[in-house]
């Protein structure tokens, strides 16, 4: 009965498997079931033999260095249980706050300092979501403003080192997770200034008011207050730039300093919320890895059926010049980074872009960052933003109203895209400093 039907599809099995992962997607089937399924169809379709799945699959997640994913987690999970952000809140107050729009540069600088000791932007959109937005909602800032602040400044944490994304681009495309992080460092910068830029503008326009200065001794409390977390990022990328660890070794280390805080200095993490800490730590992993596994596996047929090279030569034969290729390559990430999660495009467009890169003389880190970067900013964009969902789930804002106050961060983000994409050394300039210039 099914026989025609089988041999139809036998005939343009990349096709089929196109199609069913589009129709899963548009049914809302999670992204990663959807090219697990979709694969495994063009794989029953073709005859293959079934152990493919499983030693595709074990072969993408069996890398010491991806181990720094749960741990990176982790830490952020107890930095945010042992009270660390609300430190770094009160330390981010006393320097900005007075600042017009305070608690929007508050916001802001906050990102900011937990983002080098925390590789998860989702769970420190969370935190900062639940501490400090109802507190500038009390101060006059609409509730979907001060949710727009919070999704895109939540962008920086994966671009100042320690980064997951960052690890996942080193570990798909075999380069220095190290040289990697350190890239990061200034673009994330960038990306803090340009957005306290933005605000100080809109706070003239609508009139937002600033905090009372504060006085020696509050700034000489909040930073007593703050000074042990403030030295999680100088031992973890002091270790690494003193060869004293790896970026997994770095992860462990960020774990048992911010576990150490919570449990003994602070003594606000017991058993209950170290339970919680890791069981959210588990379903991050869990959902990370599984989508690694199938877009993996994904890209196993991609690759079987020459789809990778044949983009690859497409767009090597119709682009002139590096310029150029970082421009559509920008463009096309941008489009899909509005569809795709992050993790999904690193592992699936990695073997197209990367080759190219190297073809036109790119520098492969200089593209690492700029990639995460550009990936970030669809974080901001639905329907897969996490940022902006995260932040609505806790806020429950209205997607529409928070779409209208967000789209401004991401032009600032969008050109200091721009800036770094084609100005290398924003990047290049701290890893090379710091570790030396590459040798190839």
């Amino acid at each position: 009965m099914f026989e025609p039907i089988l041999d139809t599809l036998a005939g343009q099995p990349l096709f089929m498997m196109v199609g069913l992962l589009l129709l899963m997607m548009a049914i809302k089937v999670p992204i990663a079931v959807a090219m697990g399924m979709a694969s495994i169809a063009y794989l029953l379709v073709t005859g293959a033999n079934l152990r493919l799945v499983a030693q595709t699959t074990i072969s993408n997640l069996n890398s010491f260095t991806l181990l720094a994913i749960p741990f990176f987690v982790l830490a952020g999970e107890l930095m945010n249980a042992s009270g660390v952000s609300e430190r770094l809140i009160g330390l981010a107050q006393v320097f900005v706050g007075h600042v017009r729009g305070g608690l929007a540069h508050v916001n802001v600088v906050t990102s900011t300092l937990m983002a080098g000791m925390s590789g998860s932007a989702a769970a420190d959109a969370a935190m900062t979501s639940r501490v400090l937005n109802p507190v500038m909602v009390k101060r006059g800032y609409s509730p979907e403003y001060a949710a727009a602040v919070t999704a895109a400044s939540a962008t920086i944490g994966p671009i100042i080192p320690p980064s997951i994304p960052m690890v996942l681009v080193g570990v798909v495309n075999e380069l220095s997770v190290g040289r990697l992080f350190f890239g990061g460092v200034v673009p994330g910068l960038l990306m803090t200034g340009g957005m306290m830029v933005l605000i100080w503008l809109q706070a003239k326009r609508h009139g937002f008011e600033a905090s009372p200065r504060a006085t020696f001794a509050q700034i000489v409390t909040a930073t007593r207050r703050a000074i042990l977390p403030m030295f999680a990022p100088v031992i973890i990328l002091g270790g690494m730039m003193g060869g004293l660890f790896t970026p997994t070794e770095a992860a462990v280390v960020a774990v048992v300093y911010m576990g150490g805080l919570g449990a003994f200095a602070y003594r606000t993490i017991g058993w209950a919320a170290l339970n919680a800490a890791l069981l959210n730590t588990v379903s991050i992993t869990a959902r990370i890895m599984f989508i690694v596994a199938m877009a993996g596996l994904f890209g196993w047929v991609l690759t079987a059926e020459q789809v990778v090279n044949r983009m690859g030569d497409f767009l090597g034969a119709n682009i002139g010049s590096g310029a150029m290729l970082l421009l559509w390559l920008n463009v096309l990430f941008l489009l899909l980074g509005c569809l795709l999660n992050l993790v999904t495009l690193v592992i699936l467009l990695s073997p197209v872009v990367f080759p190219l890169v190297y073809s036109f003389g790119i520098d492969p880190i200089h593209f690492g960052v700029v990639m995460v970067l550009n990936l970030m900013i669809g974080q901001l964009t639905p329907p897969v933003g996490l940022m902006s969902f995260v932040v609505l789930g806790v806020t429950g804002v209205d997607l529409a109203a928070f779409i209208r106050q967000v789209w401004p961060f991401m032009v600032v983000l969008v050109a200091v895209l721009m800036l770094i994409t084609y100005v290398p050394g924003l990047v290049l300039f701290v890893p090379d400093l710091l570790m030396g210039p590459r040798l190839d």
